[in-house]
C-alpha cells in the first residue's frame, strides 16, 4: 500500500483547501478513499454512520502534478480515516501567496500516518519545508461497502441557491425560533424557508430562482418540501468558501435536502435526511 501526491498549482492548492475546510465545518472525520483516478473525502452522518452526510471527489489529474498510489485488492484503492480538523490545520498554508507545492504521503511513523508536506518560498533561504504528521485508522476492505457512493434518489425539483450570504443571515435569525427548519420549492422558481415555534410562524420567500429541474414542469403550482435540522443547513451555509461558487439545491419529497457543488475539477454533496414535522 502506498501513496504519494504533488499538488503544484495555486489555484488547485487553495480548492483542496477551500473543500477541506467545508467538511471540517460539517464532521468531525473524514474518510479518504484514494483510487487510481478519483480522490474521494466522504463523512459518514454522526447520528446515523450508514448514511453518508457528505460525498466530494476530486479528479486527481486535474489537482495533481504526480500522484502514484498502490491499493489493495484488485479495485486498487486505499481507504483510511482521520481526524479532518488536523487536516484543515495542516493546510492552512495553502491560502498563503509564498507556498510553492503541497505534498501528501502515507508513512509509517509507529503508526499509519498521512504526512502534509509544505514548500514555502522564504525571505531568508530558498527553501522552507513545513511538516505535518496526521495520524490515519486504515480502513480494511471488509468495511469498504460503507463508503460506496450513495444511491441519490430522483430529485423532485433542483433550483440554484440564493445569494448565501443572504441564506447565512435569514437561517442564522430563525435558529432562534425553533429547530427544524420547511424547505420548500416550487416550479415557477420560488424558495421558501419556514420555522414555527408555539407563538410564531416565519416564512421567507425567495422568487425567480433558476430552475435546473422539475418533475411535470408543465404545472406551474408544482411545490415540493421537506423539513430538515435547522442547525445542520446553518452549518454548511456557514462555511464561508461557499461564497465563491454555484450551489444547487435539490429536494426529494419528505425524505431529504440534497445541496450540490459541481465544478469541472470536483463534485461536493452535502445530503440531510427529512425529519418528521
Amino acid at each position: 500500500m502506498k501513496f504519494r501526491g504533488k499538488i503544484i498549482d495555486p489555484h488547485c492548492m487553495k480548492q483542496f483547501y477551500s473543500i477541506v475546510i467545508i467538511l471540517s465545518k460539517l464532521c468531525r472525520n473524514v474518510v479518504l478513499r484514494l483510487s487510481s483516478t478519483k480522490l474521494y473525502l466522504i463523512a459518514s452522518n454522526e447520528s446515523n454512520s450508514n448514511q453518508i452526510s457528505v460525498w466530494s471527489v476530486l479528479d486527481q489529474q486535474s489537482f495533481f502534478k504526480d500522484y502514484d498510489m498502490i491499493g489493495e485488492t484488485e479495485c486498487n484503492e486505499i481507504l483510511f480515516s482521520l481526524p479532518i480538523d488536523m487536516l484543515a490545520s495542516s493546510l492552512s498554508s495553502a491560502k498563503q501567496t509564498n507556498l510553492k507545492t503541497l505534498k501528501m504521503k502515507l508513512t509509517d511513523k509507529l503508526s499509519p500516518c498521512l504526512t502534509i508536506e509544505l514548500d514555502l518560498e522564504s525571505q531568508v533561504s530558498s527553501k522552507q519545508l513545513c511538516t505535518h504528521d496526521i495520524p490515519v485508522s486504515v480502513i480494511l476492505p471488509k468495511d469498504w461497502s460503507a463508503y460506496k457512493e450513495p444511491t441519490i434518489p430522483a430529485h423532485n425539483i433542483s433550483v440554484v441557491m440564493p445569494s448565501i450570504r443572504v441564506l447565512r443571515h435569514i437561517v442564522d435569525k430563525m435558529k432562534r425560533i425553533g429547530p427544524r427548519l420547511t424547505v420548500s420549492l416550487d416550479s415557477s422558481g420560488k424558495m421558501v424557508l419556514g420555522v414555527s415555534n408555539l407563538s410564531a410562524t416565519v416564512d421567507t420567500h425567495f422568487i425567480g430562482l433558476e430552475i435546473v429541474s422539475v418533475q411535470n414542469s408543465t404545472d406551474k403550482e408544482n411545490k415540493y418540501s421537506t423539513v430538515v435540522d435547522i442547525k445542520k443547513f446553518s452549518q454548511f451555509l456557514n462555511c464561508e468558501t461557499l461564497n465563491l461558487s454555484k450551489i444547487l439545491c435539490h429536494i426529494v419529497e419528505g425524505m431529504l435536502l440534497h445541496c450540490s457543488i459541481e465544478e469541472d475539477e470536483y463534485v461536493l454533496h452535502y445530503f440531510l435526511s427529512g425529519i418528521d414535522d
